[in-house]
């Protein structure tokens, strides 16, 4: 993933000299405050993953948007990935950022697993 991260100042300012590019777990989310650099960004990725013999998968690739009015689409094998909320590490991701869905979606796991009891 570090030939992908490009040393320019795509990602979301965290405090006064850092900006956070991306998270780095089994998963990639990357992070950017502005479009033509998630476009950037995925384009790279693309052209990295090729390289190395492998390919995005665009059935399970996210794209959300938060306070944001551009409304150009960004593709992954010509498949618009912009989801209103996704399932991060167990978590129901939203774009207004509560915890609303994420809770009644443990208390619905949790009452299937008591109603098996």
């Amino acid at each position: 993933m570090r030939r992908v991260i490009v040393k320019r100042k795509r990602g979301i300012q965290w405090d006064i000299n850092n900006r956070l590019e991306d998270l780095d777990f089994a998963d990639i989310c990357l992070l950017v405050q502005r479009f033509r650099y998630m476009e950037a960004k995925v384009e790279k990725l693309q052209e990295e993953v090729v390289n190395v013999g492998l390919k995005i998968n665009s059935s399970k690739t996210k794209q959300m948007r938060a306070n944001c009015n551009n409304k150009n689409k960004v593709t992954v094998d010509d498949t618009d990935i912009g989801v209103d909320t996704f399932l991060y590490l167990g978590s129901v991701v939203t774009k207004t950022g509560g915890a609303e869905e994420d809770v009644k979606r443990c208390i619905r796991l949790a009452n299937g697993a008591f109603v098996q009891l």
